[in-house]
């Protein structure tokens, strides 16, 4: 006694099909837990077992599709039948493609299967992104654990995979705006960072422009490109904005590290409102905060009194804007503004500017993090 799997067709009136597609033998009282439902090797094999299936079925299909244009079109004709291998997630895919001719005319017969590619996107796109943010020996790797039916995972594979799909990004022209709705409001980070070249001329590392953009209609849009070979960098964000549904009326909120250079191109791009600093770096700045501190001339009993404070409360911040805890920092403030007014100095060179009880220069100076 045993259990097998089977598809069953749906819909007609006359004695349905049935196609066998796996047994799974006979199915016991499990002894442990590890015992429960099919490992993920069985799993994968049953799954590559349905896929198999259903690709005989559009096989058919497609047989039956070439008859109905030979019997539209007497000039049509059967010339032979092409073997495709289509590599997948779940195993190799074989699917034997009917190709059609015309007699006695040049003109070509539309392919029954349009593509040459040797793969499927899903296949290529897991690829790609899994190289893009591991090695490509631990993507393939990681690939093969978790897909142990597909094929062709290596590194030099993944490698191309990265490659292609670079090539294809970097050929899409900048088109129209793709969405119909426009958006109210759009959230836009930006940055900067640097990757490592594989030319062996030319130099080492390129600085590359990368960011995302999310509007309020459930829209979003990368951005990923080499600062130096852009003409006007601050066009990929443009085209992020058009895609996204920009307008007049539009809120953009711009998201940065604080660089100059990314303030220049939101500039460009008429984003005028000052971006905003995501808590690591409101965390770095207040690192900075912390190594100013420690460097504060004592001139008077009272600010000697309070170094040690000053000290605790920006540690304090210092913990609280790194992990995130945005719940803590409003009482946080009240405390920084009554414990910091009036101690801060600031030395350049032999000019000297205290600040004796000033509420206002601190609020000035803890407006950029209320932000």
């Amino acid at each position: 006694m045993g259990w097998k799997l089977e598809l069953v067709e749906t819909g007609r009136g006359t004695a349905s099909r049935r196609i066998a597609v796996a047994r799974l033998g006979e199915i016991v009282a499990p002894a442990s837990v590890e015992d429960i439902g099919l490992n993920h090797g069985t799993a994968q094999r049953k799954l590559g077992d349905i896929q198999r299936a259903v690709v005989a079925l559009q096989e058919e299909a497609l047989r039956a599709k070439a008859d109905l244009r030979r019997r539209l079109d007497p000039t049509v004709r059967l010339k032979d039948y092409r073997l495709r291998r289509i590599q997948s997630l779940h195993g190799t895919l074989t699917i034997r493609v009917p190709r059609l001719m015309r007699t006695g005319r040049v003109e070509p017969v539309s392919p029954l299967l349009a593509g040459s590619a040797r793969s499927t996107t899903e296949y290529r796109l897991l690829l790609a992104r899994l190289g893009a943010w591991i090695s490509f020996r631990a993507a393939a790797g990681l690939v093969e654990e978790l897909f142990p039916q597909a094929s062709g995972g290596c590194a030099d594979t993944v490698r191309r995979r990265i490659f292609d799909e670079a090539e294809r990004i970097s050929a899409r022209p900048l088109g129209k705006s793709m969405t119909e709705t426009p958006a109210r409001s759009i959230d836009l980070g930006v940055d900067t960072t640097f990757v490592r070249s594989c030319a062996t001329r030319g130099p080492r590392h390129h600085e590359v422009l990368i960011g995302i953009g999310v509007a309020d209609n459930g829209r979003s849009h990368r951005i990923g490109g080499a600062i130096a070979a852009l003409e006007m960098p601050a066009d990929l964000i443009v085209d992020a904005l058009r895609q996204l549904g920009r307008h007049d009326a539009t809120a953009v909120t711009a998201f940065t590290d604080g660089d100059k250079m990314l303030r220049r191109y939101l500039l460009r791009v008429n984003i005028e409102e000052r971006p905003v600093l995501d808590w690591p770096h409101l965390a770095r700045r207040a690192q900075v905060a912390k190594t100013t501190a420690k460097g504060l001339r004592v001139l008077t009993e009272r600010e000697y009194r309070a170094r040690p404070a000053i000290g605790r409360l920006l540690d304090s911040l210092h913990r609280r804007l790194w992990n995130g805890q945005t719940e803590l920092l409003p009482e946080s403030w009240t405390v920084t503004e009554a414990t910091v007014c009036g101690l801060l100095i600031f030395e350049k060179g032999d000019q000297r500017c205290r600040s004796a009880s000033s509420t206002s220069q601190i609020s000035r100076l803890a407006s950029p993090l209320r932000r």
